[in-house]
C-alpha cells in the first residue's frame, strides 16, 4: 500500500475539516431554499388575491352603478316598449357613461325579447340580444350577472358585459347592461404591486389575453396550453412561458366563470438558474477549493521543496561528495533550523568517516605489513630447512626435510597472496593453486626424467585464510606424492588439478598417471603414510570428506570434497 505524502496527508485532513462546513452551509442553502419557495408562493398568492380583490372591486362599482341606472324611470319606462321614453333613457345612460369614460365602452337597454330599445350607440337600438349567454343569465337571475368577453357591432372593442334584469310587479321586463372596456381591466392588473419578477394578467376562459402589462404577456403558456389547465381547474402550476422560459404560475376566477387573473413569476426549478441559497452554497464550496490549493501550493513551497532539497543534500553527502547546503529560495525558519541541524551532522559524519577511513587504512597496511614479515619469515625458515637438509646425508631423511619445506613455503605463498590483494583477507583460489603447485615442483624432478604437465582449473572464486591454509596444504601432500611417482612410462605425463563447484559444495580433484615406485603408497584401502593422514585430517578440518585411491592404469586419485565458503564470512578473515 503506496504512503501518503505529507502535503496528501494535511490537504486530506483539511478538507475532513471542511466538510462539517460544507455540510451545514448546503442545509442551510437548502432550507432558505425551502424557505424562498413558500415566500414565492405565498407572495403569489397574495398577489392573486389582491387582483382578485381590485377586480372584484371593480366589478362591484360597476355593479352599483348599474343598480342605479337600471332604477331609473326611463330605462324602466324603455324596457317595457314605451317610444316617448327611448330618447329620456339614451340621454340619461350617455350622461352615465361620460362620467366614466375609460371604464364602460357602451350601455344598452332590452325589452323582454331581448331586442334592444335603448342604447348610447346607435347601432344598439333594435338589435336583438337574446342569444347572448348573459342575457339568458339574466332573464333567470334576479340579481347582477356577468358575461364572456365579445366583440359587438355597438362596441368598438372587447367588453365585458354586466347586466341587470328589470322587473315590473316581479315580471322580467327587461335587461339593463353596461360594457367595462378591457382596458379598464388590463389597468386595474398594472395597479396590482407584488414582489420583484411578478407580473399579472388577464385572460378568458380560451387562454387569450386580455389584460396585463407585455411582461405579463410573454410570460402565458399558449393559449391553447392555458385553455386547457383552466379547464382542469388547476390554481397552481409550473409551464414555459412563450419566451422560453419556466415560470410558476396562480389562477383566480374574477366576474364569474368568464375571466381569470394569472400571476406569474420566476419558477426556481427552470433551467440551470440557481437560487441565491446555492449561490451562496458554491461560494463557500469555491473557497474550500480556493483553501485547498492555497494549503496544497503553499505546503509545496515551504515544506516539500526544502525538505526535498535536504533529502537531495543528504544522498550526496551519503555519497561521499563534499557540498555546501545553500538552498535556492529563502525558507522559514523551522526549514533553516532543520537544515543547520543536517548541516551539523553531515560534517560530523564526514569528521567520522575521515577519522574510520585514516582508521581502516592504517589497519590495513597493519596486516599487509604483518603478512609480508611472516612471509619473510617463512621463507628465511624454509631456507634454514635447505641448509639444514643440505648437511644430511640418508636421502629419506632429507626427503622428510623436503616435505617440512614445502609445507612452510606453502604458508609463506599463501601470506604473499594475501598481502598482495586490495582486500587482505580473501586470495585468488586458481591464482594460489598456481603460484603454490610451481613453487613446490621447482627441484623436484631428478635430472634426464621428463617432468609432468600441470592441468590446473578452477573456479574463478575468492576464499580466505580458513579455507586456503587447508586446500594448500592438501595439494602440497597431494602433489608431493604424485612427484614422486615415475612417469617414464607414461607417453604424457601430468598431474591434474581441478575444482568445480556442485550446489552447496566444492569438490577438488587430484590426480596422476605416474606409477608409484614404493606398491605400499598408498596402500588398495587408501591408507597409510604421513601425508595422507596429513590430508585426511585437513579435510575433516575443512568440514568435508576426502576419498584416496589407487587409479587402475597407475597413479593416484584424491577427492576432496567440502563445504562452499562464504567469501564474505568473517571467520575467513
Amino acid at each position: 500500500m503506496a504512503r501518503w505524502s505529507l502535503r496528501s496527508k494535511l490537504v486530506t485532513l483539511v478538507a475532513l475539516a471542511l466538510l462539517p462546513v460544507l455540510g451545514l452551509a448546503a442545509w442551510q442553502a437548502e432550507k432558505e431554499e425551502a424557505a424562498g419557495v413558500a415566500r414565492l408562493s405565498a407572495a403569489l398568492g397574495a398577489v392573486a388575491d389582491l387582483s382578485v380583490a381590485r377586480y372584484s372591486g371593480l366589478f362591484e362599482a360597476s355593479q352599483r352603478m348599474l343598480s342605479a341606472a337600471c332604477a331609473d324611470e326611463s330605462v324602466e319606462r324603455a324596457a317595457a316598449g314605451e317610444p316617448s321614453a327611448v330618447g329620456q333613457c339614451e340621454s340619461y345612460l350617455s350622461k352615465l357613461l361620460a362620467a366614466y369614460p375609460d371604464q364602460y365602452s357602451t350601455a344598452f337597454v332590452t325589452d323582454e325579447q331581448g331586442i334592444g330599445r335603448c342604447a348610447t350607440a346607435p347601432a344598439g337600438l333594435g338589435m336583438s340580444f337574446a342569444d347572448r349567454d348573459f342575457f339568458q343569465k339574466a332573464r333567470s337571475a334576479k340579481g347582477i350577472v356577468v358575461g364572456d368577453t365579445i366583440v359587438s357591432r355597438i362596441a368598438p372593442k372587447p367588453i365585458v358585459p354586466i347586466a341587470l334584469p328589470v322587473t315590473r310587479d316581479g315580471a322580467f321586463v327587461g335587461m339593463c347592461a353596461v360594457g367595462i372596456t378591457l382596458k379598464a381591466l388590463a389597468e386595474t392588473a398594472a395597479q396590482v404591486e407584488g414582489a420583484p419578477g411578478i407580473a399579472v394578467a388577464v385572460v378568458d376562459r380560451s387562454g387569450a389575453a386580455i389584460g396585463g402589462d407585455a411582461q405579463a404577456m410573454r410570460r402565458l403558456p399558449a393559449p391553447a396550453r392555458l385553455a386547457e389547465i383552466l379547464t382542469g381547474s388547476r390554481v397552481a402550476f409550473v409551464e414555459v412561458g412563450q419566451d422560453a422560459a419556466f415560470y410558476e404560475f396562480r389562477v383566480r376566477p374574477v366576474g364569474g366563470s368568464a375571466l381569470f387573473v394569472v400571476v406569474s413569476a420566476p419558477s426556481p426549478e427552470g433551467g440551470m438558474r440557481l437560487s441565491t441559497a446555492w449561490i451562496g452554497f458554491l461560494l463557500v464550496v469555491l473557497s474550500a477549493i480556493v483553501i485547498l490549493l492555497v494549503i496544497w501550493f503553499g505546503a509545496d513551497r515551504w515544506c516539500v521543496r526544502p525538505l526535498r532539497y535536504i533529502q537531495d543534500f543528504a544522498d550526496k553527502v551519503a555519497r561521499g561528495e563534499s557540498i555546501m547546503l545553500a538552498p535556492p529560495h529563502p525558507w522559514s525558519p523551522e526549514m533553516v533550523s532543520v537544515g543547520a541541524g543536517v548541516t551539523a551532522m553531515a560534517e560530523a559524519i564526514a569528521s567520522r568517516e575521515a577519522a574510520l577511513r585514516a582508521n581502516v587504512e592504517q589497519r590495513d597496511h597493519m596486516l599487509r605489513e604483518i603478512h609480508h614479515r611472516v612471509k619473510n619469515n617463512l621463507q628465511m625458515i624454509s631456507s634454514l630447512l635447505n641448509l639444514q637438509a643440505g648437511e644430511i646425508r640418508s636421502p629419506r631423511i632429507r626427503r622428510f626435510f623436503g616435505d617440512a619445506q614445502n609445507r612452510v613455503l606453502t604458508l609463506s605463498i599463501l601470506h604473499r597472496h594475501l598481502y598482495e590483494r586490495s582486500s587482505w583477507s580473501l586470495v585468488d583460489f586458481q591464482q594460489f593453486i598456481s603460484d603454490l603447485v610451481r613453487q613446490i615442483s621447482v627441484g623436484r624432478v631428478p635430472a634426464g626424467r621428463q617432468a609432468p604437465r600441470y592441468h590446473i582449473r578452477a573456479p574463478i572464486m575468492a576464499v580466505g585464510p580458513d579455507t586456503a591454509i587447508p586446500i594448500g596444504l592438501i595439494v602440497t601432500e597431494a602433489v608431493s606424492i604424485a612427484l614422486s611417482h615415475d612417469f617414464s612410462r607414461s607417453p604424457t605425463p601430468e598431474i591434474r588439478i581441478e575444482t568445480s563447484e556442485q550446489g552447496e559444495e566444492v569438490q577438488l580433484v587430484i590426480e596422476d598417471n605416474g606409477m608409484a615406485r614404493d606398491t605400499g603408497v598408498p596402500a588398495p584401502d587408501g591408507r597409510g603414510g604421513f601425508a595422507l593422514t596429513l590430508i585426511r585430517g585437513l579435510a575433516m578440518q575443512l568440514g568435508g570428506e576426502v576419498v584416496i585411491e589407487r587409479k587402475p592404469d597407475g597413479g593416484n586419485r584424491v577427492v576432496v570434497t567440502f563445504p562452499t565458503p562464504a567469501a564474505d564470512d568473517p571467520a575467513n578473515a
